[in-house]
């Protein structure tokens, strides 16, 4: 596999049973994300983004198909693999949050970096410069409860980019933010990919975010439908997702 490419899914499929119904989420997906991407997922709801994100996110595993990221086979990987190469490697961003309610903000970006065995005070010099690149810095010290929607989504993306990971997977990162917000955690995200080389794939419906992107993925029916680059122009003016 060439060494620039992150992810590479070969015919993927992805079934699941609910009760006596089987659901095929993704119909022979074949894709290739190569190192240093901005790419965004765009379809319908139901179009299969976000189980495809699980997927490459090693959350989960193909029904069929072979799905390669960052080198390793996840058909071939244990539990305890795929956590690693999660822990070490990759970085997310859910609609939910996934924020640990009784931590701070700062704590929270700190999860993953003590998880890590990174120092305390690399850790906190981390976590704060993040936090204030995306305006959290007098939030630094409240939990989640405390905060706003909005401002519990830009802490679990500080969270994501805060270990520097390879890929970083969002499912709706702006979902919950306002024009002025959206368009700083997008300004940021895409230093992030100069800068560091981070590779960023998202599962949208924002216009906000797929203007950034240097290509755009259409999933419909759990297929790939169109693979445009830089996919922009072509995005904009077409009906609403």
């Amino acid at each position: 596999m060439n060494d620039t490419m992150l992810v590479r899914a070969e015919d993927v499929t992805k079934t699941f049973e609910t009760g006596k119904l089987e659901v095929r989420a993704l119909r022979g997906i074949t894709l290739d994300i190569a190192a240093g991407e901005f790419l965004a997922l765009v379809g319908p709801s139901g179009s299969g983004k976000t189980t495809l994100l699980n997927l490459i996110g090693a959350l989960d595993r193909p029904t069929s198909g072979k799905l390669t990221v960052l080198g390793r086979d996840l058909a071939g990987m244990g539990k305890s693999e795929r956590a690693q190469l999660r822990l070490t490697s990759l970085g997310f961003v859910f609609q939910a949050y996934n924020l640990v309610p009784v931590l701070t903000a700062r704590e929270n970006v700190e999860f993953v970096l003590e998880l890590q065995g990174m120092a305390s005070r690399e850790r906190r010099d981390r976590s704060g410069a993040v936090l204030d690149e995306l305006g959290l810095g007098e939030l630094r010290n409240r939990r989640p409860r405390e905060m706003s929607g909005g401002q519990q989504q830009r802490v679990a993306v500080a969270r994501a980019v805060a270990a520097r990971p390879k890929l970083v997977l969002a499912d709706e990162p702006t979902a919950n933010l306002d024009t002025e917000n959206a368009q700083m955690l997008m300004g940021m995200m895409r230093r992030l990919r100069d800068d560091q080389g981070m590779t960023f794939l998202f599962s949208t419906h924002d216009h906000r975010v797929v203007d950034h992107a240097t290509r755009v993925v259409t999933l419909r029916d759990g297929t790939v439908a169109s693979d445009e680059r830089p996919g922009v122009a072509a995005y904009r003016g077409a009906p609403p997702l």
